[in-house]
């Protein structure tokens, strides 16, 4: 299992066991479900106190007060070296200081007898001045630690991680003349330059990430006070502007990559207050394991409460047996064969095609070319993409 060493569900610590043998009389292993999370969330320790006003036991109450299912825990501080739980006990990542605390939160839950279960994935906010910010998780600090630079995420990411580009397009920008005053009265903690630099043209990107944090929090609160000005001032339109940049990243690099919610909730303003349901993902089972596979795998939908309204497309194509979900691939020649439920914008390799009920057939010129599918229905939901004839080697 590629991922960090404790796995936490609901206060259980998860080892891989060995597969038994299969058993015709056993029932059928549960169908795929759509679970909800934040995967942005700060908690002191390991960040500096303060930093956050939520600790790992109070962010895990907040998440289950909003029926979350899953939270990532993404501290900056989770590369620190905290002192050995014993005296003469090795030093300690922040990373395994937040497993510790996560452990005794779920086992206080259960003993309490609480009966949500929810996952919690020890994480990291690697944060650097230059690219940028990313949230890391489903690794090992132990296997990053002493690289340098861009090779933490690069090595996190041959062993499975789930790497995200954070607040892409999150910087002060000009605002209507009310919201300026607002966010100065606040704190200047909110009008910093928190963005991802290569997207705007300043340095060469790593591409050592597999996600975009398309729906951050206060990005989307910016673009949507000014949702009836965005001629007047189209820099606020942060959200939009990263759900443009995914869907380009997508067409040029032809690969998977994964667009997600996040709240980056520290627990107080100018932050969010609380954890939030932006994100969804299709899991086998409700476990760490299946949700690193749905997120890396690009199985998810993001928006106001997950935006899971738009998990139902699906493909077909000419290929017979070919069939795909959202984000999965599928082989085509000359036809695809898009369905869902109701109404909803499709976009095809980043362009609007247009809004229909229940699918639409697309071409491929020339056959067997790339194409990438997504759609937006109403309410803030978002599908992650279906894909044509994605190339082998950059499907994971």
């Amino acid at each position: 299992m590629r991922c960090v060493a404790v796995l936490l569900v609901s206060g259980a610590v998860l080892f891989p066991l060995p597969l038994a043998a299969e058993d015709p009389a056993r029932p059928a292993p549960p169908a795929p479900r759509w679970i909800v999370g934040d995967l942005h969330v700060h908690v002191s320790p390991p960040d500096e106190d303060g930093h956050s006003k939520l600790t790992v036991a109070s962010a895990i109450e907040r998440a289950v007060a909003a029926k979350l299912d899953f939270i990532v825990l993404t501290p900056h501080g989770s590369d620190r070296s905290f002192p050995g739980a014993k005296e003469g006990a090795p030093p300690r990542w922040g990373q395994d200081v937040l497993a510790d605390l996560a452990r005794e939160a779920l086992a206080a839950r259960r003993a309490a007898g609480a009966k949500e279960e929810i996952l919690v994935v020890p994480g990291w906010e690697f944060t650097r001045p230059e690219p940028g910010h990313l949230g890391m998780s489903f690794f090992a600090m132990d296997d990053v630690a002493k690289a340098q630079g861009d090779r933490k995420a690069e090595i996190a990411l041959g062993k499975g991680a789930f790497v995200v580009v954070n607040h892409p397009f999150f910087r002060p920008v000009r605002m209507a003349p009310e919201y300026e005053r607002l966010v100065r009265g606040l704190s200047g903690e909110f009008s910093g330059d928190w963005r991802w630099l290569p997207f705007h043209g300043r340095g060469e990107d790593p591409l050592c990430w597999n996600g975009i944090e398309v729906w951050h929090e206060r990005s989307v609160l910016v673009q949507k006070l000014h949702a009836g000005a965005a001629a007047d001032y189209p820099q606020t339109q942060m959200a939009r502007a990263a759900v443009e940049q995914w869907d380009r990243s997508v067409r040029e690099q032809r690969r998977r990559v994964t667009a997600v919610g996040g709240s980056d909730c520290h627990g107080r303003l100018p932050y969010a207050i609380s954890p939030q349901a932006n994100t969804a993902a299709l899991v086998d089972a409700f476990d760490l394991e299946s949700l690193r596979a749905a997120l890396v795998g690009a199985r998810v939908t993001f928006g106001r409460d997950g935006g899971a309204a738009a998990g139902d497309l699906s493909a077909t194509s000419d290929v017979p047996g070919e069939r795909a979900g959202v984000g999965g691939s599928l082989r085509a020649e000359r036809e695809v064969r898009l369905s869902w439920s109701g109404e909803a914008a499709l976009f095809e390799d980043g362009i609007a095609v247009g809004t229909f009920t229940g699918g639409a057939v697309r071409r491929l010129e020339p056959p067997g070319s790339f194409r990438a599918w997504r759609i937006e229905k109403a309410g803030d939901a978002f599908s992650n993409h279906v894909h044509a004839n994605l190339p082998a080697a950059r499907s994971r």
